[in-house]
């Protein structure tokens, strides 16, 4: 039962956590001078951020910083995690890669993708774009073995729609912006649903050269396969596709209870930052010669 519990509170644990911390230091100010005097110090360094406090009272902006501050290194630890993970993934694919078959070979050249083709001598069914600077198509053996040529050149039509709109880069940003936002539950169903539009793009430019069974096939195909990095595009956000393929427009829902709780949490920042504004006494007490008063 505590497990089952600790769980479902795993996901809004971040929210909890930074609420309680705006609700403490509405309640004790005091712990936000030491970064409001740090704050002023770097505005009597650099002038130019001086003219932020024409409409920012340091405390204000001392807990915004600190928010700012705590996304700023949970998406730049994702980011960078997630750049680890692709270099390992790339170099994963060259150490496995082999000669282009005649067939793949063929069909890529069809397709305008005979440059940036790789062929991986894996037994997983996997497609995908990899590359964050310089994307190419990779396609496993044991994909190419699964699919006729029609589903091949589904699978080809599809990743060269994530070559040429550089989808690799759009994910890896994506993975760092929803890390960023850990504090609003919101922010994973909104990665899902761009995920999903993303995915749904890719499918539309396939459909302009395969019939939409074709693509079927190769869904199906790559069902199972092994799990990629957050910078590699591949055929993924099925349930949509699925969907899309069937003739209903559908994206992963935005859960109410994920809304509510961020919405609850910007109402919370906001009412302090409107607090912590209107103490000027504790103001007094940062600066008596500070241009804020």
């Amino acid at each position: 039962m505590a497990t089952r519990l600790a769980a479902r509170l795993r996901p809004w644990l971040p929210t909890l956590l930074v609420g309680s911390l705006v609700v403490l230091v509405t309640a004790r100010p005091a712990l936000l001078l030491p970064v409001a005097r740090a704050y002023a110090a770097l505005c009597e360094r650099f002038p130019v951020l001086a003219l932020l406090t024409n409409h920012a009272p340091p405390l204000p902006a001392a807990l915004l910083l600190a928010l700012a501050t705590l996304a700023f290194l949970a998406g730049g630890w994702a980011g960078g995690a997630a750049l680890f993970a692709t270099c390992r993934f790339t170099r994963r694919l060259h150490r496995c890669s082999a000669p282009v078959p005649a067939r793949l070979a063929r069909v890529a050249d069809e397709l305008g993708l005979s440059s940036h083709l790789t062929y991986v001598a894996l037994p997983e069914p996997l497609a995908c774009c990899y590359g964050v600077l310089r994307p190419r198509v990779a396609v496993t053996a044991g994909l190419l073995q699964r699919l006729g040529d029609a589903e091949l050149a589904a699978v080809l039509g599809h990743e060269r729609a994530h070559l040429r709109r550089r989808d690799p880069l759009r994910y890896l940003v994506l993975e760092a912006v929803t890390a960023a936002a850990f504090m609003l539950p919101v922010s994973i169903a909104l990665r899902e649903r761009a995920v999903a539009r993303i995915e749904l793009a890719a499918d539309r430019a396939a459909l302009t050269i395969v019939p939409p069974t074709a693509l079927a096939g190769a869904l199906l195909a790559s069902m199972g396969r092994s799990r990629t990095p957050p910078a590699v595009a591949g055929l993924t956000a099925t349930e949509a596709r699925i969907a899309h393929l069937a003739g209903r427009s559908e994206l992963p829902p935005v859960p109410p209870h994920a809304l509510m709780a961020s919405l609850g949490l910007a109402a919370i920042t906001a009412l302090a930052v409107i607090e912590l504004a209107a103490a000027s006494e504790l103001l007094r007490v940062l600066c008596s010669s500070c241009h804020w008063l």
